[in-house]
């Protein structure tokens, strides 16, 4: 017998959406069952107690009138075919928003590293509020939900009016001191955090003292929902930035661990800009994506959220969103959680706009999620972070809790935005920008100087501090603010394929520059001048190290924030080229402003996905080594529009042989090519 074929994978639609108890339950639901079945909608995920209906952690009143909803809902959908999830709006709660604690459950509230009181959201470490959500979760569970979501309130930081955020609770506060021995104010501890330079020893202690909070929270949630559900369901955790969660402690394998039932868990990634965002900011959703893959447990479903808040194309146009719906099915999402309809519980046909943008979307969705499926990797300049970064990274004077950030995602700006794909594996050239240059070992650092580096002005300015000035090929020798000094024009002094010797562009507007002196074995290639002409110092110096690596160093820290420029394209995706020496096997992309390539790579087979952040159309040309030939198949992508196939042709110009598209893509469009 023949061996049977897997299914072909298609996009899977589910659907976030809210149903308001009351006299119209059954009503809506049928309403909501109809919509679903006309959408290819599979799945409900039903919010309960959300947004503009929420008044804060329940009471016991509310908590029944909402169950008795929910529970009506869904035995609608499931007699309509309608798979259900649940997701409840809130645990600790996100915000106080005028809220209080319901009268009949006064919770202890959160406190901030400031000493602020919270109104409405609980502490994690209250006894009370333990009991109270899980058996709200228990309790749901009994209805038997493929899903149970746990939101984004599950976290210390970000509960607004505190600033920054909460758990710095007595009780917190007390557990700490036990840990540590002897009694520890708040002040005292918040100064320890913020100390400058090498971290204190108890902002480790501090922050394994929040991990060990969370995920005694999270195995009592997925307890509580193993012992009441009646089937088969999971949790699943939607999860924020992973710097604010590294400040927090988070061990990515173990809260997943924590959150498992029977092996199963669900990850809801967070991605995407609620609102209108310009195409160039598009590299942000792309890491992210990436990002969040790496230390997401093999196995794991994964449904991206699909956010649009607050909602309506006045907040987001369609084409942004589906451009962001495409670029979850690029990374083999397995569903797109949407969070397309207001919250304020009118039936799916009152807002005719989601239906179209549903329908629309969907040819081109299925073609990606055919072709695209998890095992495909990213590769191209590798960005190195750990997620343990916050506890090791450097604070300057006068930080706060805010400072803490560390991310690789500057870097990654940088070079998607100019036409070079990342990725997080490493690889022959990597890419270490700012504060997390101070969080690698010494290890790490040494390895990835004996390869291929392009650093910043700030990484350089740490990597020399912390005695690996020789390997660097030049010396920082102070850094300028924008008001101690004039720097203003960088002058390129080297002949680069497309660029004249002598070409001038903008650098006035940068924040800081440091002050390079490349050694007499680097080679500089542009230098920065004053307006007067006379030299600050290098702007990009190149360099080869006796541990064989090749370094390349930019003065400005974060360099994306220079003004964009052709040439500066040019000059960055030939600096790759000289650090992976010889060693690049991935492409570069050229022919408009803001053409975003990703790279991904299956065994033999590549698959370069182009997408267009500029606002004008743009004709791609991408240029790889010897070895790139004609792709096998282009096919061109546009917003909300069927797959159009395309055709590559071969170019030669005085920037380099390439490959061309033969129409132009146009703004939040994609190229697909295969070989």
């Amino acid at each position: 017998m023949a061996a049977k074929k897997p299914a072909r994978r298609s996009a899977h639609y589910h659907l976030r959406f809210q149903i308001l108890p009351g006299p119209r339950v059954a009503a809506d639901a049928r309403a909501l069952a109809a919509f679903c079945r006309s959408h290819r909608i599979e799945e409900v995920v039903l919010f309960f107690a959300a947004e503009e209906w929420n008044n804060g952690l329940l009471s016991r009143r509310e908590e029944d009138r909402w169950f008795k909803a929910v529970r009506t809902a869904k035995t609608i959908l499931d007699r309509a075919g309608i798979v259900t999830s649940l997701n409840p709006w809130m645990t600790s709660l996100h915000c106080d928003r005028g809220r209080t604690f319901p009268k009949d459950r006064p919770f202890t509230p959160m406190v901030s590293p400031l000493g602020e009181v919270a109104k409405a959201c609980a502490s994690f470490d209250d006894p009370r509020w333990r009991r109270y959500v899980t058996r709200l979760y228990g309790r749901f569970a009994r209805l038997g939900f493929r899903v149970l979501w746990v939101e984004d309130d599950f976290r210390f930081h970000n509960h607004a009016p505190l600033f920054w955020g909460g758990g710095f609770e007595k009780s917190i506060l007390d557990r700490f001191s036990k840990s540590l021995g002897r009694k520890v104010s708040r002040p005292e501890l918040v100064q320890a955090l913020l100390k400058p330079g090498r971290p204190h020893p108890w902002r480790k202690l501090w922050m394994a003292t929040w991990r060990t909070i969370h995920l005694e929270v999270a195995r009592e949630l997925a307890n509580a929902v193993a012992r009441n559900m009646p089937g088969e369901t999971c949790l699943g955790l939607m999860t924020s930035g992973p710097a604010t969660h590294s400040v927090e402690g988070r061990r990515w394998k173990d809260f997943f661990a924590a959150f498992s039932i029977n092996g199963k868990v669900a990850h809801r990634p967070h991605y995407g800009p609620y609102i209108e965002a310009a195409g160039r900011e598009k590299p942000f959703s792309v890491m992210m994506l990436d990002l969040q893959k790496q230390f997401r447990p093999a196995g794991t479903e994964s449904a991206p959220e699909v956010e649009n808040f607050p909602f309506t194309t006045w907040a987001k146009p369609d084409a942004q969103t589906w451009s962001e719906m495409a670029l979850c099915n690029f990374f083999g999402s397995d569903a797109l959680l949407l969070d397309v309809f207001p919250f304020s519980g009118n039936q799916p046909l009152k807002d005719p706009g989601v239906c179209a943008l549903l329908k629309q979307s969907r040819p081109s969705l299925d073609w990606i999620s055919a072709r695209f499926s998890p095992d495909w990797q990213t590769t191209g300049v590798s960005l190195p972070w750990r997620e343990d970064a916050e506890e090791r990274v450097h604070l300057s004077p006068g930080a706060n809790m805010y400072n803490f950030r560390s991310l690789p995602f500057p870097g990654g700006f940088f070079h998607l935005n100019y036409g070079i794909p990342t990725c997080f594996q490493s690889g022959p050239v990597s890419a270490l920008f700012g504060q997390v240059a101070s969080v690698l070992d010494d290890a790490q650092i040494d390895d990835l100087l004996s390869r291929g580096l392009i650093l910043d002005g700030e990484s350089a300015q740490i990597l020399q501090n912390r005695g690996f000035g020789d390997l660097l090929g030049c010396e920082v020798r102070a850094m300028a603010d924008r008001e101690s000094e004039t720097y203003a024009i960088e002058q390129v002094i080297r002949s680069i394929p497309g660029i004249s010797r002598g070409f001038y562009m903008n650098a006035n507007l940068v924040p800081q520059m440091a002050r390079i002196q490349p050694h007499r074995e680097a080679v500089e290639w542009s230098t920065i001048l004053r307006p007067d002409q006379s030299r600050f110092g290098s702007a990009l110096s190149v360099f080869r190290n006796r541990l064989g690596g090749r370094v390349v160093t930019y003065a400005t820290p974060n360099p994306s924030a220079l003004a964009g420029h052709d040439c500066r394209r040019l000059l960055a995706q030939a600096a790759v080229r000289f650090a992976a020496g010889g060693k690049w096997e991935a492409v570069t992309v050229r022919g408009g402003a803001y053409l975003i390539p990703i790279l991904f790579r299956r065994g033999s087979a590549t698959r370069l996905v182009i997408y267009n952040g500029g606002v004008d159309p743009a004709v791609p040309v991408w240029e790889g080594n010897k070895t790139w030939g004609r792709p096998s198949t282009i096919t061109v992508l546009a917003p909300l529009a069927q797959p159009q196939s395309a055709q590559a042709r071969k170019i030669a110009s005085p920037v380099g042989s390439g490959w061309t598209l033969d129409r132009p893509l146009p703004h939040h469009g994609f190229a697909v090519c295969e070989w």
